[in-house]
């Protein structure tokens, strides 16, 4: 049977006001992919939070003067060097990744963007959310590991899953959702939801902890397609959860659904 190790971690926002504070942070990143995928020999992907790379840009930061001109660089530099710092640790443990490359002192991006590297430290797809565009949040979709069509949403608000999150068959949905406030029983329920509805997994990326008089809940999970949870976070900072995901029962509990549906509108039509 084949299956796939996943891992998601509710990663803290940094409050980050320097380049050398958010280069720190993409190293320290890094850091953690090598030596999680040394601790679980099975990790075939990590997942990290919305935010997780550049920090909160809503978040009150020093002047550019004190920062040394973190004006920039802008979000239109990407691939920088947070992906090529990543691109090197996936590369070097044989894990693919999903990282935020948007958000914070040095990529006030309005446009949040993620981006799925590969174990050869490819980017083999970048998913960007247009700020105040209601339902542009279509997921697209690459083969990823273990040959799991694999897609990201970037979701906005509170407890509903984007309106294209389900689309062009994801076997397996990346969701990651930073907005503050929101209860943690909000975000699960909507991981659960998107899970049954899509009939695929689903690895939800929450932070944890507080930056300023910002706060988020953690509670990272990662739910099977049936909408039952397979792991879940609580609310301590960086804390982590692993899962085995079976390629073939996915695909399995597809076909049976499909069946089922088939047989639903048979019997509707021939009523």
């Amino acid at each position: 049977m084949t299956s796939i190790g996943v891992a998601v971690m509710s990663y803290t926002v940094p409050a980050l006001r320097t380049r050398d504070d958010v280069r720190r942070n993409y190293l320290r990143i890094a850091d953690l992919v090598v030596g999680m995928a040394r601790g679980e020999p099975g990790l075939d992907l990590i997942v990290f939070p919305e935010y997780g790379t550049h920090g909160y840009a809503a978040i009150p930061q020093a002047s550019s003067h004190e920062a040394g001109g973190l004006t920039g660089p802008g979000p239109d530099l990407v691939p920088g060097e947070d992906v090529a710092i990543f691109a090197r640790a996936c590369r070097s443990a044989g894990v693919w990744g999903v990282f935020s490359v948007s958000g914070g002192c040095c990529r006030p991006d309005a446009d949040h963007t993620v981006v799925l590297i590969d174990d050869r430290g490819r980017v083999a797809l970048r998913h960007r959310r247009r700020a105040g565009v209601v339902g542009d949040d279509r997921a697209e979709v690459v083969e990823g590991p273990g040959g799991l069509l694999t897609g990201l949403t970037l979701s906005a608000g509170g407890g509903v899953p984007g309106p294209g999150c389900h689309t062009r068959g994801a076997e397996l949905l990346v969701r990651c959702q930073t907005t503050p406030g929101v209860r943690a029983a909000d975000q699960v329920a909507a991981a659960r939801t998107a899970a049954w509805m899509g009939t695929c997994y689903v690895v939800a990326a929450h932070p944890a902890g507080r930056a300023g008089t910002t706060s988020w809940e953690g509670h990272s999970v990662i739910v099977g397609p049936d909408g039952r949870t397979l792991g879940q976070c609580g609310a301590e900072e960086y804390e982590f959860q692993y899962a085995e995901l079976s390629v073939d029962a996915l695909r399995s509990a597809r076909v049976g659904r499909t069946r089922a549906e088939r047989a639903l509108r048979e019997r509707a039509h021939a009523s």
